[in-house]
């Protein structure tokens, strides 16, 4: 990893990480709310390209990170593919959260400005594929991939017929052209003065029973407290979603894939997401005595100390 993303990565788990990572970010009563922020393990994820993921030892806490891609000019393209596939109602509301960060890897100025060229961006996907790694620079891993159904990105860079970057976008069909766009205003993703962003898929359903609906896509800066957000009422998953047997062909429910994708192509920008597993305390003895007595097990204790 360049030296100047390593010294990025090295502030952002420094002790103010835990607070940011469980910050409160508010969950709606989704039928199906599945929390990437915390809970993760990325080393068990397929990863593709130049995506790597390593976990770092916080005491009482693993914070767990995927590096989707290299900060280096001249191409690097990578994605991280959750172990799949998930089962979804898509008659019901749904929401996913996820974490994220970009480092500048040629580090930034003394007024906090990136050097380098900063891009080209990230994308959370869902599919009833297979997944498949696409290209990278402004396909940010994504365009070109062949897989169906939709991801939601963040493009960090723009040519003149694209979306002004700094730019959250909803993606379909392994395509990197928007269906919808919501352009930020933001000249860069990563002030120097905070890293870690929020991201939140949601899904709202017709009401038809049709496995169609409304998605939406929004990131959130806890710091600061700026948001911002882009929709698209046309998803339909009844043609994505698959269907999911065990292994006696019992039918468990309407399955996909999902995951994350990033690429840059000659800017130097190093796009992570991340997961935080805090460790259950170790309770007292006399906590112990409580929990025992409650599941009528303590005479069972009592017994297994006298032999």
């Amino acid at each position: 990893m360049h030296s100047a993303a390593t010294d990025s990565f090295r502030r952002l788990t420094a002790a103010p990480l835990c607070a940011l990572a469980l910050a409160a970010v508010p969950q709606t009563a989704f039928a199906n709310f599945f929390d990437l922020r915390t809970g993760v393990d990325f080393t068990t994820w397929t990863l593709s390209g130049d995506a790597t993921a390593f976990n770092n030892d916080l005491g009482d806490a693993t914070d767990s990170y995927a590096r989707l891609n290299r900060g280096i000019g001249g191409g690097s393209v990578g994605g991280a593919f959750a172990p799949g596939p998930v089962i979804v109602d898509f008659n019901a509301p749904f929401e996913v959260s996820f974490r994220f960060f970009v480092s500048h890897s040629g580090g930034v100025d003394g007024e906090g400005n990136p050097v380098g060229v900063q891009g080209d961006g990230l994308t959370f996907f869902m599919t009833g594929n297979t997944p498949a790694l696409g290209q990278g620079g402004s396909d940010l891993g994504y365009g070109g991939s062949g897989m169906n159904g939709y991801a939601f990105a963040v493009d960090t860079f723009n040519f003149d017929n694209e979306p002004q970057a700094v730019s959250v976008q909803i993606l379909g069909e392994g395509s990197s052209t928007p269906l919808a766009f919501t352009e930020t205003g933001l000249p860069d993703i990563q002030p120097a003065d905070y890293y870690q962003w929020f991201g939140t898929v949601g899904f709202t359903p017709s009401g038809d029973d049709d496995e169609t609906g409304t998605l939406s896509f929004e990131i959130l800066q806890a710091f600061t407290n700026q948001s911002y957000r882009v929709e698209w009422s046309s998803a339909d998953w009844s043609s994505v979603a698959t269907d999911v047997y065990d292994e006696e062909s019992n039918f468990l429910g309407r399955g996909i894939h999902f995951g994350f994708t990033a690429g840059n192509g000659l800017a130097d920008d190093v796009h992570f997401v991340g997961s935080l597993t805090v460790a259950p305390p170790i309770p007292e003895p006399s906590t112990w005595a409580m929990l025992l007595a409650g599941l009528g097990l303590a005479g069972f204790a009592a017994r297994a100390r006298r032999n």
